[in-house]
């Protein structure tokens, strides 16, 4: 039998050293889990911490982070509308997506699904 999943929970190696808060926006960085400050636009949101970890002292990989996959909302920077539902969210800020890359300097959050007056419903990229 193969092996399937229930639920939107993933846990994913974390780079040395790293630092991710609880609720935090989580990137895989060459597979490896970094938050936002250390992200790069070639790197893959893949959710948000649920409980945060610390790999302080520890080597690539040793230290997991649980997080969640679902469907997530973050603020509106302001340039966002439905009129961009189905098209790529870019972070702007750790807790603040755009419609804009600034010229892909920006890290995609995934695809945009709903738009509400207090934020944007990002899919991930996973």
């Amino acid at each position: 039998m193969q092996a399937k999943r229930v639920g939107t929970k993933r846990a994913y190696g974390m780079k040395g050293n790293a630092v991710i808060v609880p609720n935090a926006a989580v990137f895989l960085a060459a597979g490896l889990a970094v938050a936002h400050a250390a992200a790069t636009p070639a790197d893959t949101f893949v959710g948000v911490a649920t409980l945060g970890a610390d790999a302080t002292g520890q080597a690539d990989g040793v230290e997991r982070i649980e997080v969640d996959t679902t469907e997530i909302k973050f603020a509106n920077a302001g340039d966002v509308t439905a009129a961009h539902i189905g098209a790529t969210a870019y972070f702007a800020s750790a807790s603040t997506l755009s419609a804009d890359s600034a010229t892909n300097t920006r890290t995609p959050a995934g695809v945009i699904t709903q738009v509400d007056d207090d934020g944007v419903w990002t899919k991930t990229g996973v």
